[in-house]
């Protein structure tokens, strides 16, 4: 190559021999951190970020020896007091350790900035003072005492300058270092432990998302990484968070790019058959279904078919969607199945999204949805993250119960109703302490959640008599108003600004109920009023509810329950009716099961589908098992007790004199009047009535109707009984 640049007289000129000079010092790093995993770590792990000082100082040193000689005997102590910089940046370089990646033990700037700083603390801060000692003895050696204190003064706002840069790119620090390959354990060997107590694992590619979508990780065979629990906004929490090495690493079914291709010639084949020419674009494997993008074509028309003009063909315009749509039972034929999906259009989108089920179907674990950025970027915010699963393109989703701000999970027997429960749950026990998550969980059918009893994030043990809800819903409600009255007192509009001002922090507060059919069916009005009110104002208190239940009909999701209740996920179900209660729209009747859902929000102009993420009843055990072992401060606790009776009555007195004044109002009394003007339920109105009836100030009749107001209240006995 020398040769031929030279035959052509290019290396005759500064120009090029410099760019060839700075080509080469980047592309043989390069070229070793790309095409060699081991030459990648090994060099990665020697200077770390250290190579930027250290590149810079020897490429100006060759530059300057080449073209500059004289510059670097005529000025010896600058370079030596450069070269000094450059140990000072090292040794500073070195008292920063990132969370993750391959200097998460070494450092910043590696085994030989450790090597210049490093720890115990105190040594490392006092080399790197020694070098910028010496570097302002070299430079200025008669410094006045005033000029020196001046440079140190500098050089010490430098340094807090570039401790802050540091501090401020902290979280990025994970995503931009690479991982370090450590030596697998053998077999048999305990396997070593990580600098918070947590063991480590081996590290499997399996646990990657698949390969087409947004977020892929690049592993390292045979690599082992840190379980770390996840971290937290609130670093003052003395409650220690699981490590996820007690989460499966799931494997993945990588689907033959051949059979894709013959899946997206035959669509297109069969809808050429019938007249609808279509090409197939952006084809998205997921876990369970596979997405076609079906792009409209031109309908072109012959001129023995009666043409206007004198074309051999006439274009007459893009195929209809409408006709894609007609063509749904042929292509189940073809591609034989009888599971088909059709979204038209895809949001976002400009083709027809068809959907058809994976040959080779693998699940989604819950691991790999935790290990996400999204997901610790909501924890990282004290958020309230759950994790869904993977989408038909097999990027993991997550959201936030926070933004949501309640969620409705209904399914039929069997869809992955119980399971979705389970990892919502852990997803809230792996990433948030009981000091700022406390649940309530209702389960009328005893075997889906009293498992969970014993875990410090419970208020109560899981209620299982249906006859005790309604003293819960109470006492939440009261839990929630004595929440507003805190936030008035400090001036806050919602628990985010009070723990901003208070002193002792206010945890969120989950509702979890199971089985809602069974609650309705006994005591209906009680129950939705109560939780309607939770729905309407507990957000800004931090009062969130999910409700469940595989009876999606309009007496248990009642259109009152389901306008509070914006985010949902619809399970399989029998009918598309059942769909229609939930999502407002067809598409659940046509899911798979097993986890396969739609998911509504707020956020999403239509649902979502996705393959939720597995949670084995070993790996929920061993995590009930690690909070149930750990002893921590005191939490908390919400009364489960009615009010004292010298209240209630005080609050039955107001009620019976505002009813008495209404009665001095109107010249007819009814049970709905009351409601509306008294903020109250119909068995309270009807009592209110009955009571009215007895002092004689209206007239008796049948239950639910008006009654005449007989005579002024100011003229009736007073009444100091309760109701």
């Amino acid at each position: 190559m020398g040769r031929l640049l030279k035959a052509f007289g290019l290396l005759r000129y500064r120009k090029v021999q410099v760019a060839l000079a700075a080509l080469v010092l980047v592309l043989t790093p390069a070229s070793l951190l790309y095409f060699w995993d081991d030459a990648r770590s090994v060099v990665w792990t020697s200077l770390g970020f250290g190579y930027a000082p250290v590149g810079l100082w020897i490429a100006a040193f060759l530059l300057t020896l080449k073209f500059g000689r004289k510059w670097v005997t005529a000025y010896p102590s600058a370079w030596l007091a450069a070269a000094l910089g450059v140990v000072a940046t090292l040794g500073f370089l070195s008292l920063f350790v990132p969370s993750q990646g391959a200097l998460d033990e070494i450092g910043l700037s590696g085994y030989w900035g450790r090597l210049l700083g490093g720890y115990p603390l105190p040594l490392g801060i006092a080399k790197v003072a020694a070098a910028l000692l010496a570097i302002l003895l070299i430079v200025a050696p008669r410094w006045s005492v005033a000029q020196c204190q001046a440079g140190v003064e500098a050089t010490s706002r430098g340094a807090v300058a570039a401790y802050l840069y540091l501090a401020a790119r902290a979280r990025e620090l994970p995503r931009l270092v690479p991982r370090r390959p450590q030596p697998a354990a053998a077999e048999g060997e305990a396997v070593p432990a990580t600098s918070n107590g947590h063991s480590m694992e081996a590290f499997d590619a399996t646990d990657m998302a698949p390969v087409g979508q947004d977020y892929v990780m690049e592993p390292f065979n045979g690599a082992a990484v840190h379980d770390r629990p996840l971290e937290t906004a609130q670093a003052e929490s003395k409650w220690v968070l699981p490590g996820l090495e007690l989460l499966t690493v799931g494997e993945t079914e990588v689907l033959d790019k051949g059979i894709l291709d013959e899946m997206s010639s035959r669509i297109e084949e069969t809808l050429s058959d019938h007249g609808v020419e279509v090409s197939v674009t952006d084809v998205r494997t997921g876990p369970r279904v596979i997405r076609f993008g079906l792009v409209p074509g031109r309908i072109k028309r012959n001129r023995d078919a009666k043409a206007l003009d004198e074309k051999t063909h006439v274009d007459m315009g893009r195929v209809k969607v409408q006709s894609i749509l007609a063509r749904e039972t042929d292509l189940a034929l073809a591609l034989k199945t009888s599971d088909l999906r059709i979204e038209s259009p895809v949001p976002g989108e400009s083709f027809v999204g068809l959907e058809v089920p994976n040959p080779k179907p693998s699940s989604v674990f819950l691991r790999s949805i935790i290990t996400n950025p999204d997901f610790r970027e909501i924890v990282k915010k004290n958020g309230l993250p759950v994790a869904l699963g993977q989408d038909t393109g097999g990027n993991p989703l997550v959201t936030n119960l926070v933004s949501l701000p309640h969620l409705l999970i209904a399914g039929s027997t069997g869809s992955g109703k119980s399971v979705c429960i389970n990892t919502v749950v852990a997803s809230f026990l792996m990433s948030i302490p009981p000091d700022r998550l406390r649940m309530l969980m209702v389960d009328p059918k005893r075997v889906e959640l009293t498992p969970f009893n014993g875990i410090p994030h419970l208020f109560a043990p899981v209620i299982v008599d249906t006859d005790e809800v309604t003293e819960v819903l109470e006492a939440l409600l009261r839990e929630m108003f004595a929440r507003y009255k805190l936030m008035e007192e400090i001036g806050a509009r919602n628990i985010d600004g009070y723990n901003r001002k208070a002193k002792e922090p206010m945890p969120y507060a989950v509702l979890i109920i199971d089985e809602l059919a069974d609650l309705m069916m006994i005591s209906g009005f009680e129950v939705e009023q109560a939780l309607v009110r939770l729905a309407q104002l507990g957000r800004a208190a931090g009062i969130h509810l999910i409700l469940c239940t595989q009876r999606p009909s309009v007496k248990v999701v009642t259109g009152l329950l389901k306008a509070n209740v914006p985010g949902r996920i619809a399970f399989a179900v029998a009918s598309q009716v059942d769909s229609r209660v939930i999502l407002d729209g067809a598409g659940a009747d046509k899911l798979l099961g097993k986890g396969d859902m739609l998911f509504l929000s707020a956020q999403s102009p239509a649902p979502l589908r996705i393959q939720g993420a597995y949670l084995s009843d070993s790996e929920l055990e061993a995590l009930i098992d690690f909070w149930k072992s750990q002893k921590g401060p005191p939490l908390s606790q919400m009364s489960m007790e009615a009010e004292a009776e010298d209240e209630e009555e005080d609050d039955e007195d107001k009620l019976l004199d505002k009813a008495r004044q209404m009665a001095g109002k109107y010249q007819q009394m009814s049970p709905s009047l009351l409601q509306r003007h008294l903020e109250i339920g119909y068995p309270r109105a009807m009592q209110l009535l009955d009571i009215l009836e007895e002092e004689g100030i209206v007239a008796g009749g049948e239950p639910g109707k008006s009654r005449q107001v007989l005579k002024s209240p100011s003229r009736a006995g007073s009444f100091s009984g309760g109701f």
